[in-house]
C-alpha cells in the first residue's frame, strides 16, 4: 500500500456545487481517486466565493483551491442531450457519483438515484442535502450557515449570554465537517459493495451534522432537561473561563471539576500566587465555587501581567490544560501543525493547502495537484470516451462543452 494510493482504482464523479458535496470528493482525491468535477460552462458558482464581503482578500482563489484540488474539470451544459450522453458514459464507468444539487434540479436533470442507478447498478450514489431527503423542508435550499449553524441550534448555543446577538459562522465551517460524514458514508458503501457486489445510495445532510455537532444540548432536550438554563460567560467557573493576556491574546482555561482539587495548587503556583493556597476562600471546591467571582477577577489580573507566550510555556510546565484563541495566520509557522502533517504541499510547488483531517496507516496520501480551471480537462476526458476532435470542437462551438 506504500507504493500506490489507496483509491487509485476509483473513478469519482463530482456532480456537485460549492463545498459540502465536493469536499467529500476532495478527501477521496487525497487518497488517490480520480475525481472528475462536472461544472457548467460558466463555472461552478463556488469560484466566486472569494468575492463575498468580509472574507479575506487574496489574488489566489483560495476557496476553490482548497476544495477542488486534485480534481479534473469537465464543463458540461447538462440541459443539452449531447452533454447528457457524455455524462452517462462517465457514470457507466464510475464507482462513485456525488451530488448536492437541490432535489428539484436533480429531478429536472434526471440526476436522482433511480436515474443514475439505471446506468450503473454498482455505483455508489452519494447525496448531500440541507435538510434530508424527506419531510416538509426536504425541498428547501440551504447553506451551512443556515442549515448547519443556525437551524441546528449551534448558533444559539454558543452565544455569550441570552442578551448577546447570535454570531455568524465562518464560510464552509459546517460544510467541511459534513463532507467528512459523506466521505465516511461513501467508504462504508464501498465496503458493502465489496461484500455484495451491489451499489447503493448513501447520504447525509447539513442539518443532521449540525444536530450531531450540537448533540450535547440536543440530547439534553430529548431527555427533558430545562433548556432555559444558560451558562453565561460571566457565570462560568474560574477554571473554565476565557482570559486575556497582556498582548491582547486570549486563551481558554479548561480544568474539569473532577480534577480541580489536584490542579488548583499547580494553577496557583503557575500564576505566581502560591499564597492563594492559604486563603480560606479557596480552601476547597465548595469555597472556591462560593467565591468564584472574586477568584476569577484575581486570575484575570494575574494573567494580564504577561504575554501569551509566557503563559503557554508556564501552563505546559505545570500541566495545566488550556488552548489559545488562535488566528488563522498563527498556523502558518506552527511547529505542531507542521509536525502533525496538517498542511500538504501542492504537487506543482505553488504553496500549501490544508490536509484532510484523517489518515490511514500504510495508505499514503498523494500530493494534491492544483484546482482546475473551468473545463481544463474537458478535451482529454472526451477523447478518452472516444469522441473525435471534430465532434469535440463542434460541442465546444455550440457551448455544450467548455
Amino acid at each position: 500500500m506504500t507504493e500506490q494510493s489507496l483509491f487509485d482504482d476509483l473513478l469519482v464523479i463530482d456532480c456537485a456545487s460549492f463545498i459540502a458535496g465536493p469536499a467529500a470528493g476532495t478527501i477521496l482525491a487525497d487518497f488517490g481517486a480520480r475525481v472528475i468535477k462536472i461544472e457548467p460552462p460558466g463555472g461552478d458558482g463556488y469560484r466566486k466565493l472569494k468575492h463575498l464581503p468580509g472574507v479575506p482578500r487574496c489574488e489566489s482563489n483560495y476557496p476553490w483551491r482548497l476544495t477542488n484540488r486534485g480534481k479534473e474539470s469537465l464543463a458540461l451544459d447538462l440541459k443539452q442531450p449531447e452533454a447528457r450522453a457524455v455524462l452517462e458514459q462517465l457514470v457507466g464507468r464510475a464507482d462513485v457519483f456525488i451530488t448536492n444539487y437541490p432535489l428539484a434540479v436533480r429531478e429536472k436533470l434526471q440526476l436522482r438515484y433511480p436515474d443514475i442507478r439505471a446506468l450503473n447498478p454498482r455505483l455508489i450514489y452519494a447525496s448531500l442535502t440541507p435538510y434530508g431527503e424527506a419531510g416538509p423542508e426536504a425541498g428547501n435550499t440551504g447553506y451551512d450557515a443556515t442549515a448547519w449553524w443556525a437551524r441546528s441550534g449551534l448558533m444559539d448555543s454558543v452565544r455569550a449570554s441570552s442578551d448577546t446577538p447570535p454570531g455568524v459562522s465562518v464560510p464552509g465551517m459546517g460544510d467541511h465537517m459534513s463532507a467528512c460524514s459523506l466521505y465516511g458514508a461513501i467508504v462504508t458503501a464501498l465496503y458493502q459493495r465489496q461484500r455484495t457486489g451491489e451499489g447503493c445510495m448513501v447520504g447525509s445532510s447539513l442539518l443532521a451534522n449540525g444536530l450531531w455537532a450540537n448533540g450535547f444540548n440536543v440530547q439534553a432536550a430529548l431527555d427533558g432537561a430545562n433548556m432555559d438554563v444558560r451558562l453565561d460567560s460571566e457565570k462560568r467557573s474560574t477554571f473554565t473561563q476565557l482570559y486575556r493576556c497582556r498582548d491582547d491574546r486570549w486563551f481558554l482555561l479548561t480544568i474539569l471539576p473532577q480534577v480541580q482539587d489536584a490542579a488548583w495548587p499547580r494553577l496557583a503556583r503557575c500564576l505566581g500566587h502560591g499564597e492563594w493556597l492559604d486563603d480560606p476562600r479557596f480552601a476547597d471546591t465548595t469555597s472556591r465555587h462560593e467565591h468564584n467571582r472574586e477568584l476569577t477577577a484575581m486570575v484575570r489580573e494575574a494573567i494580564a501581567q504577561q504575554d501569551w507566550n509566557y503563559w503557554e510555556a508556564s501552563f505546559a510546565q505545570h500541566g495545566i490544560t488550556c488552548g489559545r484563541v488562535a488566528k488563522a495566520v498563527d498556523h502558518l509557522q506552527c511547529e505542531q501543525v507542521a509536525a502533525a502533517g496538517l498542511f500538504s504541499d501542492f504537487s506543482d510547488g505553488s504553496g500549501r493547502t490544508v490536509n484532510s483531517p484523517l489518515y490511514v496507516t500504510g495508505a499514503k496520501k498523494r500530493s494534491p495537484s492544483p484546482a482546475p480551471e473551468v473545463g481544463q480537462h474537458s478535451v482529454g476526458i472526451l477523447a478518452d470516451l472516444g469522441l473525435d476532435a471534430a465532434t469535440i470542437a463542434d460541442l465546444q462551438g455550440r457551448g455544450i462543452v467548455c
